[in-house]
């Protein structure tokens, strides 16, 4: 998928996080956005902590 047209990015790239096939963009396992033509850092989807300070993501 190619995630910054919001699609899920669950290929594995060259820096241990995602890869974006549609464009050849590879992000870290923070987002961050290490080689090809994206032009921004993923964004962080929402958040909170739930019971015993386990992290819900996407909320």
């Amino acid at each position: 998928g190619c995630i910054p047209l919001g699609q899920d990015g669950s290929a594995v790239g060259e820096f241990g996080g995602w890869f974006c096939p549609c464009h050849g963009s590879h992000y870290d396992t923070s987002g961050r956005i290490r080689k090809g033509p994206a032009p921004r850092n993923l964004d962080i989807p929402p958040y909170v902590f739930g019971d015993d300070m386990q992290l819900v993501i996407g909320t």
